[in-house]
């Protein structure tokens, strides 16, 4: 079953891909999706500057809490992630859909929150306040802004914003609301708000692989869901998503391990 969102899509699986010049072999060196519209230098800016804002906080709290060694390390790591899937889309390499190339973004950003989710640092960034790891997730508010923009300006596909598919706007609410008083919460009541707001986030990603332009596209209607793997905005999943994930997965350490100490 396929859900339809406005016009029909430009994609259709049932049609080979071709080239400007109509010969399929030329398809990897052309872009497959087209934009139906041109971002506006207001939404571009706000997806280039609010990843540097976010991954520079978890740097900050990553040397805060294990040191400067550790906080250089994690400010070349990111640099080099965020150069390397910015270089790729600038090269127009991720915007290739049969196969997808954005799914080797997608590979690394599980097989990273894998990894940091068993390391000592994510158990000493759960010993900063717990406002603090409550509160970061409100910076989906403005992420929520910016989709909605897109949405509005035919960037994104209508599923991208709170009035499609997309209610990652809850956490980020709900964090603000929330973290004046996590102090007066149950570790467990904690947790189960933690465990939602990420499934929430699931939801939300599985919503835009499933708009986008790939052989089991299952979300139709224009503009398909290709604009992430453009520059800057291929920095919403390898940045803004995976930082979301990691806050999850460093509150969820924290909290387990209070529960276990009641």
């Amino acid at each position: 079953m396929r859900l339809h969102y406005g016009a029909a899509s430009i994609y259709d699986p049932a049609r080979p891909l071709q080239s400007p010049s109509g010969h399929d072999g030329a398809r990897k060196k052309t872009p497959v999706t087209p934009l139906n519209a041109t971002p506006s230098p207001t939404l571009t800016v706000g997806f280039f500057l609010l990843p540097l804002i976010v991954g520079s906080l978890v740097v900050w709290a990553i040397r805060r809490t294990s040191g400067p060694t550790a906080g250089l390390w994690a400010a070349m790591g990111l640099s080099a992630w965020m150069a390397w899937v910015g270089g790729l889309a600038i090269l127009g390499f991720l915007d290739q859909w049969n196969p997808p190339h954005m799914f080797l973004v997608f590979a690394a950003i599980l097989v990273f929150l894998a990894w940091a989710a068993r390391q000592p640092w994510t158990e000493r960034l759960g010993t900063l306040p717990l406002a603090w790891l409550v509160g970061f997730q409100s910076f989906r508010i403005v992420v929520e802004i910016l989709l909605h923009a897109a949405v509005r300006e035919g960037v994104a596909h209508p599923t991208m914003t709170w009035t499609g598919n997309n209610w990652d706007i809850l956490p980020g609410i709900s964090a603000l609301l929330l973290c004046p008083f996590v102090q007066r919460i149950k570790p467990g009541t904690l947790q189960i708000w933690n465990i939602s707001m990420a499934g929430i986030l699931v939801v939300t990603v599985g919503s835009a692989i499933l708009s986008a332009p790939t052989p089991f596209r299952q979300i139709m209607g224009d503009p398909a869901n290709s604009f992430v793997a453009r520059f800057p905005f291929v920095w919403l999943p390898a940045v803004l998503v995976t930082s979301a994930w990691l806050g999850h997965v460093v509150l969820f350490r924290r909290l387990r391990r209070e529960s276990s100490e009641e």
